[in-house]
């Protein structure tokens, strides 16, 4: 090989070497292999309609959390594009945090709550955590992780930000994070104003996601992006209906959501999307949820944002 191929053989390796920054309307690809979606910007109306609380009300949501929802949608300007987890963390994602030696809040309680099914209570189980959420099963790589409190997600985030700051992937002013509840509900509407993401009725969600318990395969949590091109919505998002709850940023109002990250309740982090066995009423775009940050659930895992700091 004369010098000049060698010399541009090794520019091409090391070209494929470097990460590259990420760029406007282009997937992300993480350090650790995470795929992140661009959200473009824009406005929608966030909460919901007295008419679909209603009909949530009728269909296995408790008025409490429609109130949750507020009086009525609202406008909100999502001014700056950022890039949204195609799916949920999973479990092979959450190992390679794991392994700094991170110890949840559920492993360190000894324990982890259940979400309760409708009509039922809430309870402790004993002994789950990430590693084994008491399924009945062994959960997989590329099942959803769970068990996780904000707390953790927290900690994930500030871990998988100082890796992709140093490798140069982030663009300036963008750091890893949760999502805030405002770009949370305008990436799982992706363009709609219905019920769910898909359209307004509950048969339309029929091999999209996983939720409704066994009636969909499922008694717990299913693979991630199971469902293909059929269970993402229109940015290509999977899973952000059903599946596992997901924290996002925002301290938690219980009268409203707000256009901007809110603060004024740290004891009380939101949640959104829905779990595996909720009802079609708690598992709509403005469904939410709250818990304490240091809560482990069995239904509660994330998705992980860049966007700027907020």
């Amino acid at each position: 090989m004369n010098p000049q191929n060698r010399i541009g053989k090794w520019i091409l390796l090391l070209s494929l070497a470097l990460p590259v920054v990420a760029q406007t309307g282009q997937p992300l690809m993480t350090s650790i292999g995470m795929e992140l979606l661009y959200i473009p910007p824009g406005e929608f109306l966030m909460g919901s309609t007295k008419e679909e609380q209603a009909w949530a009300n009728a269909n296995g949501c408790a008025v409490m959390f429609t109130s949750f929802e507020g009086q009525q949608p609202h406008k909100v300007a999502i001014k700056q594009g950022f890039w949204l987890g195609k799916t949920e963390v999973t479990v092979g994602q959450w190992k390679q945090f794991a392994a700094t030696g991170y110890v949840t809040n559920g492993e360190k309680a000894g324990e982890s709550s259940t979400t309760p099914k409708p009509g039922e209570k809430s309870s402790l189980v004993k002994g789950a955590n990430w590693k084994d959420p008491a399924f009945g099963f062994k959960l997989k790589d590329n099942h959803p992780v769970s068990c996780i409190s904000w707390n953790d997600a927290m900690a994930f985030c500030a871990w998988l930000n100082e890796r992709e700051q140093k490798s140069g992937r982030l663009p300036p002013g963008y750091k890893v994070r949760l999502p805030a509840e405002a770009e949370w509900e305008y990436a799982c509407r992706a363009g709609k104003q219905t019920k769910f993401w898909w359209g307004e009725t509950e048969a339309g969600g029929e091999g999209r996601l996983n939720w409704h318990g066994t009636k969909d395969g499922f008694e717990f949590v299913s693979p991630v992006d199971h469902f293909g091109a059929r269970g993402r919505n229109k940015f290509g998002l999977a899973d952000m209906l059903g599946n596992v709850f997901e924290w996002c940023l925002d301290e938690f109002d219980k009268t409203q959501t707000h256009e901007e990250c809110y603060k004024g309740n740290p004891d009380a982090r939101a949640l959104r999307g829905g779990t595996f066995y909720g009802s079609a009423g708690s598992n709509r775009c403005a469904h939410r949820d709250s818990r304490y940050p240091f809560n482990s659930a069995t239904t509660n895992g994330f998705r992980v944002c860049v966007g700027v700091e907020r």
